[in-house]
């Protein structure tokens, strides 16, 4: 169940042409002060899960975004008790005003069991630029 988290997000977060992310998914999947990191860039950017969710509903009804595609490539997971965290390498194809685009990169999710029931507590991610995703550190 662990490994297959990430697949949920993926799903909640695509969405094809006139359609819109499954946001009760999206919900479902993170505590109710889950976050959003995202450090692409030079410093973060971090959201709560409905101000995420309110940006690229945003972004949709101006026009800025048309569809995304984000899938799985692989995933790693390690648990300790009742936290643990899932590294997911993924493709991430996105559709906007001025074409399309097609990214990877890896997310990681931060997740504890609650009720016996994983919750994401905060999900990172950086972009790579060419398909070497994962850089092994000593």
């Amino acid at each position: 169940m662990l490994k297959e988290i990430p697949a949920r997000v993926y799903e909640g977060i695509s969405f094809s042409e006139g359609s819109k992310p499954d946001i009760g998914l999206l919900n479902s999947c993170f505590i109710e002060q889950g976050l959003f990191i995202n450090n692409k860039g030079d410093s973060p950017i971090i959201k709560s899960v409905p101000d995420y969710i309110s940006m690229i509903i945003s972004n949709i009804d101006n026009g800025n975004i048309v569809s995304i595609k984000e899938r799985e490539l692989s995933n790693t997971a390690e648990v300790f008790g009742r936290v643990a965290q899932v590294s997911s390498e993924y493709e991430l194809t996105f559709v906007g005003k001025n074409g399309s685009q097609t990214r990877y990169g890896v997310n990681l999710f931060q997740m504890i069991k609650n009720g016996g029931t994983w919750l994401i507590s905060s999900m990172c991610w950086d972009d790579k630029d060419d398909r070497s995703l994962l850089q092994k550190s000593a």
